[in-house]
């Protein structure tokens, strides 16, 4: 038990003398430390020194820290003295933040509405002057101020925010338009001739509607802007009353507009006269109209002659006793001038060769009146089966997406019927007045016969 005791103080103090040559190694030296240790009780000695400067400066070390925790209690004392300070100044400008908190929200809540709202002004604005710009584009008032229409596609084509003299600027040429609209306006511009030629000239402008130079029809072109004098005018009436109207200076002027602000005048160009109807129906449409010529040919002669042998029948039977040569009736009457009244049989002979005889020259004509007047409906039918036939083919092959190519056929088969019905009924009319002349004189013819013989027999009783 005592060697153990022993060793273990042993390793003790082998301990304490590595310890303390440490701390010499590391703490300052000590007066005479730089004296060589030859002994252990000199090195006992060192240690007990340095273990006290140790104690010592342990010492000193609570010291400080006791110092510096009373230090920090009185700065954590003065920062919670000052926290609170602050938090009552902080208390009120609380209230004033959540304040103007709610009053940014509310600021940003107006400035949205209003950010919307300008950005709906914008889309309206652009909106309304892409519209109005082709309105203006489409108006005759272009015409005569050209650079206005310019100036709003430039407005339009600002896809930005519009200005207050943007705005002004839309409105200025929205008023003057309603403005212009309404007067009668004199103005040079250049006016397109239809061989092409352009040429300055004095137009008169109504409104918006219709325009006029020198009493000739305008017709507005919305795509190059300029006015183009028309191929083919309104009937001389009319061009006449824009004469008249361009003419006056004062008062009150009859003057046709067109409604449709020149629709109607461009539509006039397009529409076919009567000669393009005419090549419409085609072959057996001119064959109508070679029918139709000749039987009105035939019908004014057979008109003109009829009438002209009834007068003369008429002269005649003023003077029966004196038959001349020249009528119908004179000759009938002649036949029997050498033959001898007491043969009754062959007087009535000779009347009646006289008679037929006549016949053929007062009907002649008739026949062929008549089958030309039935024969013009039928061919107008023959030109109406050809031009549906025409249009069935057009169909089949391009279908019926374009009208226009099944125009062709349904003119000819419009314009035949219509052929054939205007060539026959005046036909029909004709060959009624020239029968009812014909017929009338060989009645005539054969009363005055019947005459003749009642008075021989008459002769012959007493």
């Amino acid at each position: 038990m005592k060697r153990r005791c022993f060793a273990c103080v042993a390793i003790w103090s082998a301990l304490s003398l590595l310890a303390a040559a440490g701390s010499l190694a590391q703490a300052p030296a000590a007066p005479g430390a730089n004296s060589q240790i030859t002994s252990l009780d000199q090195l006992l000695q060192v240690v007990r020194d340095q273990q006290q400067r140790q104690r010592q400066l342990n010492a000193e070390r609570e010291r400080e820290f006791i110092r510096d925790k009373q230090r920090q209690e009185q700065l954590l004392t003065e920062a919670r003295r000052e926290f609170e300070r602050r938090q009552r100044e902080n208390q009120p400008l609380v209230a004033v933040t959540e304040a103007n908190k709610a009053e940014i929200a509310s600021l940003e809540k107006q400035l949205k509405g209003l950010v919307q709202e300008m950005g709906d002004l914008a889309t309206t604005f652009h909106e309304f002057a892409g519209d109005f710009s082709a309105v203006l584009q489409e108006s005759m008032i272009t015409a005569q101020l050209p650079d206005r229409s310019i100036q709003l596609k430039a407005l339009a084509a600002d896809r930005g925010q519009p200005s207050i003299a943007d705005i002004e600027a839309l409105w200025l040429y929205l008023q003057e338009e309603m403005t212009e609209a309404g007067k009668v306006a004199l103005f040079e511009a250049p006016v397109v001739a239809a061989d092409g030629s352009n040429e300055t000239r004095q137009v008169l402008r109504i409104g918006t509607f219709s325009a006029y130079a020198a009493g000739e029809f305008l017709r507005y072109v919305p795509e190059t802007g300029e006015l183009l004098l028309l191929s083919r005018q309104p009937p001389a009436r009319l061009r006449a009353e824009a004469r008249n109207f361009v003419e006056q200076t004062a008062g009150v002027a009859p003057v046709v507009v067109d409604p449709t602000r020149g629709n109607l005048l461009g539509m006039l160009a397009y529409t076919p006269g009567l000669q393009e109807r005419l090549e419409q129906g085609g072959t057996i449409g001119l064959i109508i109209l070679v029918l139709g010529a000749l039987g009105l040919l035939l019908t004014i002669w057979r008109t003109l002659y009829l009438s002209f042998v009834y007068l003369k029948m008429n002269a005649q039977l003023r003077d029966v006793g004196r038959p001349r040569p020249n009528n119908p009736l004179g000759r009938v009457l002649a036949s029997v001038a050498d033959v001898s009244l007491d043969d009754e049989e062959l007087v009535q002979l000779k009347l009646d060769e006289a008679v037929l005889a006549e016949i053929p020259a007062l009907e002649r004509g008739n026949g062929l009146i008549k089958l030309l007047a039935a024969t013009s409906p039928l061919l107008g039918l023959l030109g109406t089966v050809t031009g549906m036939i025409l249009t069935f083919q057009a169909i089949s092959l391009f279908g019926t997406g374009d009208p226009k190519l099944m125009a062709g056929g349904i003119s000819q088969a419009l314009v035949t019927t219509v052929l054939g019905l205007v060539v026959a009924i005046p036909l029909l009319f004709g060959h009624s007045l020239i029968n009812y002349l014909s017929r009338s004189m060989i009645q005539r013819l054969d009363e005055q016969c019947a005459g003749v013989l009642a008075r021989n027999a008459d002769r012959q009783v007493r």
